[in-house]
């Protein structure tokens, strides 16, 4: 009896950590898939949506090569980190994509100049010509504020991306010992781990600078 009850406990044990693996696995995937869809996202063939595919598909490429690296777990983590911000500015440039949507800037301005003209010749109605084109204007500011925030997120994702596209492939020369700058100097690691933290710090700034909401010393994830 006690030796069947010991079989048992020694067979319990083996399942428990023959499972730790699995759990680590699943939990990575988890964490690589990203959290899941908050507000608005870009549209599929977007710049926005374009820049984060291209980082996914970066994070994924250094996650499986650094699998057996786990000197460079801080540079996985960064890039991780990296990918999420990605994620949060495309959001931002969605929304900003679906205001610009419901501003008909082309009919807008037709009406700006037929209302300048009405306006100029000080007729009837003169100061409630006078406030439709003042209300015209602030639409078509808006759209144009709006734009203008938009075009700097993509500018940023774009710049960011490719700076991450070099540090996987400088990661790739670290890793196999190709002869360069970055294969002797012994802080190569640690400068691309700060390098990838700035990208980071990068995209939470513009993301700050135009959405109020955020601020200027926002964090989208710490």
């Amino acid at each position: 009896m006690v030796l069947a009850l010991v079989i048992v406990l020694v067979v319990v044990a083996v399942a428990a950590l023959a499972a730790v693996p699995l759990m680590i696995r699943s939990t990575r995937r988890q964490r690589l898939a990203g959290p899941a869809a908050v507000g608005r996202q870009p549209i599929m063939g977007s710049p926005a949506q374009v820049w984060t595919s291209r980082g996914e598909r970066v994070l994924r490429e250094l996650n499986v090569t650094l699998t057996e690296q786990p000197a460079f777990a801080a540079v996985a983590a960064d890039a991780e980190q990296v990918v999420m911000e990605l994620r949060l500015t495309a959001g931002q440039v969605a929304e900003l994509d679906h205001a610009l949507a419901r501003i008909p800037v082309p009919s807008l301005e037709e009406e700006h100049r037929s209302l300048t003209t009405a306006v100029a010749e000080n007729g009837p109605g003169a100061a409630d010509l006078a406030r439709s084109l003042e209300a015209v204007d602030a639409r078509l500011g808006a759209a144009a504020r709006q734009r203008e925030s938009r075009d700097a997120l993509v500018a940023r994702m774009q710049a960011t991306v490719m700076e991450l596209e070099r540090a996987r492939d400088e990661l790739a020369e670290l890793i196999t010992g190709t002869t360069s700058a970055l294969s002797v100097n012994t802080d190569a690691t640690a400068a691309l781990a700060s390098r990838l933290d700035g990208l980071r710090e990068g995209l939470v700034e513009v993301r700050g600078a135009t959405n109020p909401e955020i601020g200027p010393s926002g964090q989208g994830h710490p």
